[in-house]
């Protein structure tokens, strides 16, 4: 497989990649793994670290088998998922340090998000990822399927999957 120069990543795919017992993980470290050993650039959205910190919660009461996550940010399980939300961000940071990463503000592309929103009918988080990659006009690596199906029915974006 050929890299890109240049991808932007969405969340989906980082919590592949960081979270140990995420069930593609494997697949998201050999695939990042191929673009780092082609040089391949990394962008992401400044949106994509609150999102970390947001699915390392829900990641951690879904794993407890708890339904009710309102309920959970209320009755201590909140301080007990910041340990994990600490180790993803500082593996996010770890991964970075590796490879070439730019930062983008979501101000720069915030009218194509909405573009995007009318268009894919995604939402609003997801809408911010694909807006970057258009507007970089780079491929998307997501493990989001509404995500991939909108970057491939869209003219212009790509995704890149693992399998």
């Amino acid at each position: 497989m050929l890299a890109p120069s240049l991808v932007v990543v969405d969340t989906s795919a980082a919590i592949e990649l960081l979270v140990a017992d995420a069930p593609s993980r494997r697949e998201y470290v050999a695939l990042f793994a191929h673009l780092r050993a082609s040089d391949c650039e990394i962008a992401y959205s400044e949106l994509l670290e609150v999102e970390l910190l947001e699915a390392a919660f829900t990641w951690d009461v879904r794993r407890e088998r708890r339904l009710d996550w309102r309920k959970a940010r209320r009755d201590g399980t909140l301080q007990r998922t910041r340990r994990l939300e600490q180790t993803i961000l500082r593996d996010w940071d770890a991964f970075l340090g590796g490879v070439p990463a730019h930062r983008y503000g979501t101000h720069s592309f915030l009218d194509d998000a909405a573009r995007v929103m009318d268009v894919t009918g995604l939402g609003s988080n997801d809408a911010v990822h694909l807006a970057l990659a258009r507007s970089l006009e780079v491929p998307i690596v997501t493990h989001d399927r509404p995500m991939i199906r909108a970057a491939d029915a869209w003219p212009g974006a790509l995704s890149v999957r693992s399998r």
